[in-house]
């Protein structure tokens, strides 16, 4: 019996793991090729969103980090964000920019940044509407304890605004045409 349960449990694993794949794959191939375009979505791609909606299933996929995704096509794969801290004084004048927290080690970096992976969510959306609510709520939430770190570190802070940025890198079209430069594009403001 705990043999049988053991099996259960890594082939559910490996079936949530193909279904997130397949969805990620689905994902960036539909939203690259046919982005533009009115299309039927596959039964097979469906049923994998079906599966992953699941709350027990999207909870899982969560707290694993198997959500990330293992897309092919990865049409974000450029995407990049950063996070911008504007410290002033009671003046209101502005003591200092910054763009992460003072970390000791690189390992916390390496952590921090990672979290800018979730951030994808901020500009995910389907049929215009963002996602999950709470889930948005929640990124907010990490953006502001985020900024409250960063003001804790200069005692002479009074307020700090934090902006979140999405890089925007030129299109192939674009890049041939000569235009090189990135942009930022402004998601978010946190005060």
């Amino acid at each position: 019996m705990k043999k049988k349960l053991q099996l259960l449990g890594v082939f559910t694993v490996l079936f949530l793991v193909l279904t997130v794949g397949l969805k990620g794959t689905l994902d960036g191939y539909y939203g690259f090729y046919y982005a533009e375009k009115e299309y039927n979505k596959p039964v097979i791609y469906t049923l994998s969103e079906e599966i992953i909606k699941l709350k027990p299933v999207s909870i899982f996929l969560s707290y694993t980090g198997f959500d990330t995704g293992y897309s092919f096509f990865a049409p974000n794969v450029a995407s990049d964000f950063v996070l911008l801290f504007e410290l002033k004084d009671a003046k209101g004048n502005v003591i200092e920019n910054k763009i992460m927290p003072a970390f000791k080690n690189k390992e916390s970096i390496t952590r921090y940044t990672s979290v800018y992976n979730m951030f994808l969510d901020k500009i995910s959306a389907e049929g215009g509407n963002l996602k999950d609510n709470k889930y948005q709520q929640y990124l907010d939430i990490i953006v502001k304890q985020i900024a409250v770190s960063v003001k804790n570190e200069n005692p002479a802070t009074k307020t700090i605004t934090a902006r979140l940025y999405l890089y925007h890198y030129p299109d192939l079209k674009s890049y041939k045409k000569g235009e090189k430069s990135e942009q930022l594009i402004l998601i978010g403001e946190y005060k």
